[in-house]
């Protein structure tokens, strides 16, 4: 009788699986996601076509008018603001739309299969828990960052004619976030938030309850010291450039700042009770009964009103300074968690 000797084949000479068919698979288990996505997203797009298409219609109809001091130009921008100045309530969550696809994204990723137990499944595989977790971290990352990208440039043409109008600033709260690219690094800081979260808690829901509130969390916080990225401009001029946006005003007198007790007391011999001045926005002071302009009587005895404000030509400029700290902050947290999927035992 003859025997046959089976050679054993040395780890190093199996071929890795290749990249192509670790993506197919990734699709394979995101594709519900995706085309969920797709759909809410397209929805969103037929809205914010039709609604952007007639506030052009409507912009064109001011534009064209004339003569613009008239009183049916002045009755045409009246209505032209009076109808799009304030955002309804679909435009209002559109504020959150990054956060929400990032997280929605991010968290089911490790979170489920931690969550289910199909890890012990998918590590002890062929293909690596390392490339394995790669072939479905990065095209999820991809995936969210074209989406809300596309959501980010139709958020920007719709509310074109807003900037224009000077209605709405760019810099503002509600509308940087949404538009240009920073959009994109805020989807994808949700995003690796909500792959982290879920690994460590190894539940979905808590991951993404977790992605949500750091993800505004930061939202906050950037909405207060987004306006310091580079050193504001102050003028003394009281007719600002449209689209700038105003972080501060004082009074100074001789040099010095002047607070609002002693403004109180000033504006007193002009009749002005109460003032509402120097502090954050703009001023509103009270106008007396005999017709004094509290600001103009300031400025005529000696004082000096100054404004800190960011103009709007630095929109592109803030848009990827904060799209690069949102990212790198992104990059590390995937980091972060592809080392500790390395460590953890199977």
């Amino acid at each position: 009788m003859s025997t046959t000797t089976l050679t054993p084949v040395p780890p190093h000479a199996a071929r890795p699986i290749p990249w192509q068919r670790l993506a197919w698979v990734s699709w394979r288990r995101q594709r519900t996601m995706i085309l969920t996505t797709l759909a809410l997203l397209g929805l969103v797009a037929i809205y914010l076509l039709v609604t952007g298409l007639r506030m052009r219609s409507a912009w064109n109809t001011v534009n064209a008018c004339t003569p613009r001091q008239s009183r049916a130009c002045n009755f045409e921008w009246n209505n032209f603001h009076d109808r799009y100045s304030n955002p309804g309530i679909i435009s209002a969550a559109f504020l959150f739309a990054p956060l929400l696809i990032g997280a929605f994204a991010g968290a089911p990723l490790i979170g489920r299969e931690l969550e289910t137990g199909t890890f012990r499944y998918a590590w002890t595989q062929g293909v690596g828990r390392l490339r394995w977790a790669i072939a479905l971290l990065v095209p999820g990352a991809v995936v969210v960052a074209v989406l809300t990208g596309a959501f980010g440039a139709l958020v920007s043409w719709h509310d074109h004619p807003l900037w224009d109008a000077d209605v709405t600033a760019r810099l503002g709260a509600n509308e940087f976030p949404t538009t240009g690219i920073a959009v994109v690094g805020w989807s994808l800081l949700a995003y690796a938030v909500g792959v982290l979260a879920g690994f460590l808690w190894r539940r979905t829901l808590p991951a993404l309850a977790t992605a949500l509130a750091i993800g505004f969390g930061l939202a906050l916080a950037a909405s207060r010291f987004r306006f310091h990225y580079l050193a504001p401009l102050k003028t003394k001029s009281l007719d600002f450039v449209p689209g700038s946006q105003t972080i501060q005003q004082w009074w100074e007198k001789a040099g010095a700042v002047v607070s609002n007790s002693d403004l109180n007391a000033t504006l007193q011999s002009a009749g002005v009770k109460q003032v509402n001045i120097g502090g954050g926005g703009k001023t509103t002071p009270t106008t007396p009964g005999d017709g004094t302009d509290p600001v103009t009587y300031l400025l005529h005895h000696g004082y000096t009103q100054w404004t800190s404000y960011q103009p709007g030509s630095r929109y592109w400029t803030f848009q990827w300074i904060e799209f690069g700290w949102l990212t790198a902050l992104a990059v590390v947290l995937l980091a972060a968690t592809l080392w500790l999927i390395r460590r953890r035992d199977a």
